[in-house]
C-alpha cells in the first residue's frame, strides 16, 4: 500500500533535540530498500500559490491558502505492506523527532476499470 507521509516543520520543535537521526541515513536506507518511491523538500510558505475557482473564475492568491502552526516542508511517498510499517518508517525521520510527520493512505479512484472508486 501506499502512504504519503507529510513531513512538517512545527513551532513547538524541541531546541536541542537527542539521538536525531540524519537524513542522509534515512533517504539511503527507506529509498534504498524501495520503501520509499518519491520525495523533496518544499519551498517555504511564502512561495506558495492558492488556486481556487468561484463562479467560473480563478483565483489565485499568494502565500499559503490556510493558516496553520505547522508547514509542510517536505512529503515521501512510501510503498509499506501495512501502516504498522509506514509508521516504523516514519519515526525514523529526523523530523518525527523535531517537527512532525503524517501519515496518509492512498485511495485510488479506480479509474483502471472505468468507473470511480465509492466513497
Amino acid at each position: 500500500m501506499r502512504y504519503l507521509m507529510l513531513v512538517l516543520s512545527t513551532p513547538d520543535a524541541p531546541a536541542d533535540p537527542e539521538n536525531v537521526p540524519e537524513i542522509e541515513d534515512w533517504v539511503r536506507d527507506t529509498y534504498g530498500s524501495g520503501r520509499a518511491v518519491l520525495g523533496d523538500r518544499l519551498r517555504p510558505p511564502a512561495d506558495a500559490v492558492g488556486v481556487q475557482v468561484r463562479t467560473g473564475e480563478v483565483i489565485v492568491t499568494d502565500g499559503p491558502f490556510s493558516e496553520t502552526k505547522e508547514v509542510i516542508a517536505g512529503f515521501d511517498v512510501l510503498d509499506a505492506p501495512d501502516l504498522d510499517e509506514a509508521i516504523r518508517i516514519a519515526a525514523a525521520h529526523p523530523m518525527a523527532h523535531t517537527g512532525a510527520i503524517e501519515l496518509r493512505p492512498f485511495w485510488p479512484l479506480g479509474l483502471d476499470d472505468g468507473a470511480a472508486a465509492e466513497a
